[in-house]
This record gives C-alpha cells, structure tokens and sequence, in this order.
C-alpha cells in the first residue's frame, strides 16, 4: 500500500514539474517560438518523408554484396523490434519532456536526421538485402507505407531505427538512461541484421549520422558541448 502511494505521488510530483516547466519556458519567445516552428517542421517531414519515400521506392537500385549479412541466419523479429524501438522513444519523452529545451532541441534533431536520411537514400539507391524479411512497424508503417499500400522496403541507407534510438542516447543525461538507450540500440541493430532489414554498413553508418544531427542543433543554439541544453528556466534566461 505504502509502494503504491509512494508510486502515486512520485507520479504526480512528475507530471506537475512537467506542466511547471513547460509553462515557464514558453514565456521566453525564443523557446515559444522554437516550439511551433519545431512542431510545424516535425509534422511536415513525416508527409514529406512519405510522399518522397513513396517516389524512391520505385527507383531501380544497387543489391550489393554482403559477406557479414550472408552469415547471418534470418529471424523474423519485428514484434521484439516494436517493442524495443517504441520503449526507447517512450524512454525518450519521459526522461527529456521535463526539460523543454531539452526536448525541444532533441525534436530538432531528429527533424534534421529525417532530413539527412532522405538524401542519403535519394544518394544511395539501393536493393533490399537477400533473404529480407519485411519489417512489420505498425506505427511507422502507417506513415510510411507507399500509395498503393504495400511497404518501404528500399529506405536502407542508413537505418532508421537504429539512428533514432542512438540519438536519444546523445540526447540523454542519466548515465543510466544512456546506458539502457546503448544497450537498446545495440540489440536493435543486431535484430534488424538478422531479419536482414538492412545491410551492415546502413547500421554501422547510423551512429555517426545522429551525431552529426545532435551537433549540427548544438551548433546551431550555440551550444558549447553536445549535447548541452539548458536544464534551468528563469524569467532572466
């Protein structure tokens, strides 16, 4: 009973720190206004995301050759990649939504990421890996799916989840946050080799991919180290 109270409150305690954040920060027009136009550009980019995804996958591209992924047997894990994939970004909003600029800044980010992997797939037409199983994402796939229904299969380089997930590592400040993020984008990445999803570069490229997007946003907020968002919110701010 005493478990479950304490729970209770600690709950409470959360969501009111949340709403007093929130409602601190957007009296400084400079975050007000970086949170509609962030919000604005993040609605954008999943219709625009959809629509140019749509257009790529009717493009002929490349099946390279893949001596790592050849060894790999193929299981189907896109129930187990959900799950993972949707834990991470859950861990994302719960750990950062208490911190605006935070938040705001890592929605920034991942604009940019989607941004940057739209060019690097229009730049890097390629085929799905042999013996692909398609990966199931209810979530994404709603989105993202082509006009006529049937999945994105040829949005491979670089990889989309695991580059999410490792920006929300960045992004992090625990050290145990960071750590479960590490662990979660390691097996990610490892499931989506086995379904053979992606090839080992789309992978292996991803990380340096959400670096460059978390600097980049660091950067551009003049920011000295990445990331490092502002944690206090006061009217002198």
């Amino acid at each position: 009973m005493h478990s479950e109270k304490l729970f209770v409150n600690t709950i409470r305690t959360y969501f009111k720190s949340v709403i007093i954040n929130w409602k601190i920060a957007l009296q400084h027009k400079n975050i007000k206004y970086q949170f509609v136009l962030t919000m604005l550009s993040y609605i954008f980019l999943f219709k625009y995301c959809r629509i140019v995804m749509t257009i790529f996958e009717n493009r002929k591209g490349t099946q390279i050759s893949d001596p790592f992924l050849a060894h790999l047997p193929v299981i189907d894990s896109s129930n187990l990649i959900f799950v993972l994939t949707y834990t991470a970004l859950a861990t994302f909003i719960l750990s950062n939504l208490i911190n605006p600029v935070r938040f705001i800044k890592g929605l920034q980010a991942y604009s940019l990421l989607l941004i940057m992997r739209t060019i690097t797939i229009y730049l890097v037409p390629l085929e799905p890996p042999i013996g692909m199983v398609v990966l199931k994402d209810t979530v994404s796939n709603f989105f993202m799916n082509s006009t006529s229904g049937s999945y994105i299969v040829k949005d491979l380089f670089f990889s989309g989840h695991v580059s999410a997930v490792v920006l929300f590592f960045f992004i992090a400040e625990h050290k145990i946050i960071k750590t479960k993020l590490l662990i979660l984008a390691f097996v990610i990445g490892t499931l989506i080799l086995l379904q053979h999803v992606h090839y080992l570069m789309d992978v292996v490229a991803a990380p340096f991919f959400s670096y460059l997007a978390i600097k980049i946003v660091a950067l551009v907020n003049k920011d000295i180290s990445v990331p490092a968002f502002s944690k206090h919110y006061s009217k002198n701010n």
